[in-house]
């Protein structure tokens, strides 16, 4: 079975186009103070104007309850991902308040598991991405991909979907396959200058997709 595709990051129309035509199963827009920052205004208005086949994907970090909401009022999102420190207690008031499906990013550490574990039967799914001082996510930056049999398997446990994120690109993409990753995100993997990239997003699938 194959992966799972999420391309995230998508900041202008032209990003859009590019990951609107492609493989992905899902379209990440991040809502949250970044260089990669959109508005809900924004997403709405290039979503209107580009055919999309894909699930929404909307990024969030520590947001709160009304911030998620004005998101919602603008664009029909499929998944509201939480990227911040969220506690499982608030992930369950947004899975109730608006019936959507919730993932929590896990920042890898010694403790990654283990915070895993503190949301079981609380989210629909995680993305286990890089821990960079400063910054979120999108850093391009991978972790110890040798503890990711680890994460997957606690995502077995929990029945959901565990989604690989940083660094990953035409050039590791072998190497993370090895690991036979349910689900793979990724941002500045297909970019060239900040901007989604055709040619590179062609080049990244073939080599997934073999």
């Amino acid at each position: 079975m194959r992966p799972l595709l999420k391309y995230c990051g998508n900041h202008s129309l032209n990003d859009v186009i590019v990951t609107a035509k492609s493989r992905a199963d899902y379209l990440g827009f991040v809502f949250a103070p970044s260089k990669r920052c959109v508005t809900a205004q924004q997403v709405s208005r290039w979503l209107k104007e580009v055919e999309v086949s894909q699930k929404i994907v909307g990024v969030f970090v520590n947001a709160t309850l009304r911030e998620i909401e004005e998101v919602m009022e603008e664009v029909s999102l499929d998944v509201i991902q939480c990227h911040g420190e969220e506690p499982p207690e608030f992930v369950t008031t947004l899975k109730e308040k608006y019936q959507k499906n919730v993932w929590k990013v896990i920042h890898h550490s010694k403790s990654g598991l283990q915070t895993m574990q503190a949301y079981r039967h609380k989210v629909d799914g995680f993305v286990i991405d890089s821990k960079v001082a400063g910054q979120r996510g999108g850093t391009g930056v991978q972790f110890d991909w040798q503890v990711i049999p680890e994460y997957q398997q606690e995502a077995k446990n929990q029945q959901v979907p565990c989604f690989i994120a940083g660094g990953i690109n035409v050039s590791t993409i072998t190497q993370l396959l090895e690991y036979n990753p349910i689900g793979i995100d990724l941002s500045s993997g297909i970019e060239r200058d900040g901007r989604k990239s055709t040619t590179i997003k062609n080049n990244f699938e073939e080599r997934l997709f073999l």
